[in-house]
């Protein structure tokens, strides 16, 4: 059994879809959720195209590879950015209070 992220709801594992690509894991969200999110994806694709290829807002490298951002809360749109960028967002599951302790951290201002 597995929980989504997206809803909540605890499924068994096979209603969680592999990674594209690959049989080596399991997406966090379930296949409902999954296509969910691709239909939205491909509804802000169409109404924000993406850029030429150019520098990333964040970390200012040159991409030719354009991740589609939105907030997973609001499913706004907010932008191009690359792959990088895209996962380090995601790895701090869009939280603002998160991406600033890790901030104090790189600083030497993390208390253990």
């Amino acid at each position: 059994m597995k929980q989504c992220r997206r809803c909540g709801t605890i499924k068994a594992v096979e209603e969680f879809p592999f990674f594209s690509g690959q049989q080596t894991g399991r997406k966090n969200t379930c296949t409902e959720c999954t296509k969910e999110l691709s239909r939205l994806r491909a509804k802000l694709k169409n109404e924000n195209p993406p850029p030429v290829a150019g520098k990333c807002p964040i970390c200012e490298l040159h991409t030719e590879t354009w991740i589609l951002d939105h907030c997973h809360f609001s499913n706004q749109f907010r932008g191009y950015i690359c792959n990088n960028c895209n996962l380090a967002l995601g790895r701090f599951n869009d939280d603002e209070k998160l991406l600033r302790k890790a901030i104090d951290y790189l600083n030497g201002k993390s208390k253990l």
